[in-house]
């Protein structure tokens, strides 16, 4: 049964990594999620984009089209089967800590074939 995990996260969040320089050029935690993601298994991601909104104890933030504040949440919306889901919340639990998730089955989904690819024989 296909389930949904959503990350909630800052936009300025970054990887934890240790040494002066890798700080500096760690990669945003919301791109090495998703592409964690991806290299997962699991079938379907998307870094939602949040027009405004505010994580636990962060104040309200309005999102802009040229750049936006550290603080700003983000979501990454998973998409798989339950078991891919939680072994890559396992797999990824060094880089969650803090962070506040959601896994949950929506009342209603419907996979339609549509795209010409999955319909060939």
């Amino acid at each position: 049964m296909l389930k949904v995990l959503r990350i909630y996260m800052s936009a300025g969040a970054r990887v934890k990594r240790s040494g002066v320089l890798k700080k500096l050029i760690a990669p945003q935690l919301s791109h090495y999620l998703l592409r964690a993601a991806r290299e997962s298994g699991i079938p379907q991601a998307t870094l939602r984009p949040i027009s405004a909104g505010y994580l636990a104890g962060h104040k309200i933030s309005h999102a802009h089209t040229e750049i936006s504040a550290p603080a700003h949440p983000v979501c990454l919306e998973l998409v798989g089967e339950e078991s891919v889901l939680r072994t890559f919340l396992s797999a990824s639990s060094a880089y969650l800590d803090g962070l506040r998730y959601i896994l949950f089955a929506p009342d209603e989904y419907r996979y339609a074939a549509s795209d010409s690819r999955q319909q060939e024989s």
